[in-house]
This record gives structure tokens, sequence and C-alpha cells, in this order.
């Protein structure tokens, strides 16, 4: 497991100093690194894949700007397109102006994020630790469990 702060800056930096011109070599720091390649590059531009690895490095760079939660279907009328609105509790947890949401109507892209919501929830809550949390980005999505469905094709909590 990587004990030490990473982040894609320093592999940059890195590939500039020894000028690295093949995707090989990337495979291999890499391995070196025990990471997944997802960290560095992409296969192709708006993947599921790359829309993680995108959020996943903000909330990195901006811890607690990215805050996800499990919406709870509304038990009323269905089909009713006149009201858009997802309300909330006002509490502290919330900012001062009322946030706004976000959904995709992309399959995969809404299991990834739930997986994702279940490990915030689990650092906040203590079950996980920071270096734990990291881990599983870092070697996303092999340190998928399909929300507690199967065992992580890669090991990643202590």
């Amino acid at each position: 497991m990587l004990q030490t702060f990473w982040s894609p800056f320093i592999f940059m930096e890195m590939m500039a100093k020894v000028k690295l011109n093949s995707s090989s070599s990337v495979v291999q720091i890499a391995k070196v690194l025990d990471v997944n390649t997802l960290n560095f590059f992409s296969e192709a531009s708006g993947t599921a894949e790359d829309i993680m690895q995108t959020f996943f490095w903000l909330d990195e760079d901006n811890p607690g700007a990215i805050n996800l939660f499990q919406l709870v279907k509304n038990p009323g009328k269905a089909n009713s397109s006149d009201d858009s609105a997802v309300r909330y509790n006002d509490s502290d947890d919330w900012p001062a102006h009322p946030p706004v949401g976000l959904w995709f109507n992309y399959g995969v892209v809404d299991d990834f994020m739930r997986e994702w919501a279940i490990r915030k929830n689990e650092m906040k809550s203590g079950k996980i630790d920071k270096v734990e949390y990291l881990e599983w980005k870092l070697n996303w999505p092999y340190t998928c469990d399909d929300c507690g469905k199967r065992n992580p094709n890669k090991e990643w909590q202590k």
C-alpha cells in the first residue's frame, strides 16, 4: 500500500525530469508505485473511468469539495416533471447557500459513484482511514467490491 502522499502532479514533474517517451514507461512506474495506470492516462476522454479519475483528484486537491449522498425515491406522483427540486434539511453540514445537485444518466458512472459514496462515508465515520481511502482511489476500479457484493480484485484495506 502507498503510505505517503502522492499526486499526479508529482508524477508529471517526474516525467518531465526523466523525459519518458512511451506508455510502457508509465506502466512500469505505475507498477513500481503499486497504483492503477488510470491515474496517469486515459484510453479515451469522457469515459466512465476518466470521469471518476477527474472527481477523485478534485477530491484529493480539495477535501470536502465533493459531498456524495444516496438519493431516495419519492413515493409521490410518478413521471411528474413539474418539480425538479431535491430538498434537504438545513444543518451545519450544508453550505450557507443551497448546493447544486448533479445526476448522471450513465448507468456505470452511477454504479461507480454509489461505491465512492460508501468509501467517503466509511472514511467520515472512521471505519477506514485517509491512507486506505487514498489506496482505494489509486487502485480503483480494481479495489471495487460492487458495494459489498463481492471481493475486490485488489486488496486495499489494512
